[in-house]
């Protein structure tokens, strides 16, 4: 009976994971809106609340739940604004590293550039 209840527990558990990453690849409106824009045109802050909020949250501080379930990054930290490339950002939205979904397929290039870009913003002045 034990090992029937947790088993059960761990397909919930993993279920509700799967539906939790697999919210994170549905397209927004803005996402689909401005797919073809040119990075500069995009409304980069529409688009890291349309796609980034859940784990990152609003500030970008990963003072959420998802993003304290799965350790997300806080993107204001001054340090790992200094230590981390625009490149990585980059590459870091397109191929999403460690639980992160990856955005290559589902963000065109010009708004994986504006959202790095908006990720500069947020960096903590203090």
């Amino acid at each position: 009976m034990k090992s029937q209840t947790a088993a059960l527990g761990l397909c919930l558990l993993f279920s509700g994971f799967s539906f939790f990453i697999s919210g994170c690849a549905s397209k927004g409106p803005i996402t689909v809106q401005e797919a073809n824009y040119p990075a500069g045109d995009v409304d980069a802050r529409g688009l890291f609340l349309e796609n980034c909020i859940v784990c990152h949250g609003k500030n970008g501080r990963a003072h959420t739940f998802h993003g304290w379930l799965v350790g997300e990054q806080n993107l204001t930290r001054a340090d790992w604004q200094e230590e981390t490339s625009d490149a990585q950002i980059v590459h870091a939205i397109t191929t999403g590293p460690s639980v992160m979904p990856a955005f290559g397929k589902k963000l065109s290039p010009s708004e994986i550039q504006a959202l790095a870009w908006y990720v500069r913003t947020l960096k903590q002045t203090h």
